[in-house]
């Protein structure tokens, strides 16, 4: 009895420090520390075998030379996602919608429509010698592996598989016009409060403007922690 007892407490103690190990990979100040650091997943069995592992955590995203300079984002290393979508659309909506997603938007939903493998990238590092991408879609880890809810505690696989329907979601690539519904809160100088704005005109709302993909402290990954609504209201008046 006593040796079943030390066995479960044991296994409980290792579980405890594989839900920790969980955690501060789900949480942090740093890609490195997110579910972002797709390095960090290749290494990972069974993922080993479906994402490849570049030996670097940035290249899955940005590459020095050679970028994709028709996506918003710095140093992209990806493709565009091709689509088509279906955009959020609503008859009280007084702003504009653009007809389908633009500038960083398109380089969240290169992974997060399912449409492209995670390691599809555009530039591998000089020192990887093998071939580029052809491994898993975002689909299949959230319907593998991450069906649900993660051991980290809640981060839900499931639904960061967006597709191409997205009229069931926050609009993106919408221009911000309080002229238009004076329900909203000011745009200053490009950003609403903290958060920013995209496109020429510094007026486009985008995944970006709520998402910040490098820090994942206020999940999932926001930019203002949405207590007491506190994100949605730094746009939204009520």
């Amino acid at each position: 009895m006593k040796r079943s007892l030390v066995g479960v407490a044991v296994g409980l103690f290792v579980f405890g420090l594989a839900g920790v190990a969980m955690a501060q990979y789900a949480t942090g100040t740093q890609v490195k520390d997110t579910f972002h650091n797709l390095r960090r997943t290749a290494t990972k069995s069974p993922m080993d075998t479906m994402i490849k592992d570049y030996g670097e955590i940035c290249v899955y995203c940005h590459t020095p030379h050679n970028t994709n300079t028709a996506i918003e984002a710095p140093l992209w290393n990806r493709s565009a996602p091709s689509g088509p979508y279906t955009m959020y659309s609503s008859p009280t909506l007084d702003m504009t919608i653009a007809g389908s997603p633009q500038g960083v938007s398109l380089a969240c939903l290169s992974c997060h429509d399912g449409s492209l493998a995670l390691d599809a990238i555009l530039r591998a590092p000089k020192a990887y010698t093998g071939t580029v991408g052809g491994g898993s879609k975002i689909s299949t880890c959230a319907s593998g592996c991450h069906a649900g809810s993660s051991p980290a505690g809640g981060y839900n696989f499931t639904g960061v598989n967006l597709g191409t329907d997205l009229s069931n979601d926050h609009p993106v690539s919408l221009t911000y016009d309080t002229t238009k519904d004076p329900d909203f809160n000011a745009l200053v100088s490009g950003k609403v409060g903290t958060l920013p704005l995209y496109g020429t005109g510094k007026n486009q709302v985008e995944c970006g403007s709520c998402h910040n993909p490098h820090d994942n402290s206020k999940r999932p990954f926001l930019r203002v922690a949405n207590a007491d609504s506190a994100l949605c209201l730094t746009c939204h008046k009520k």
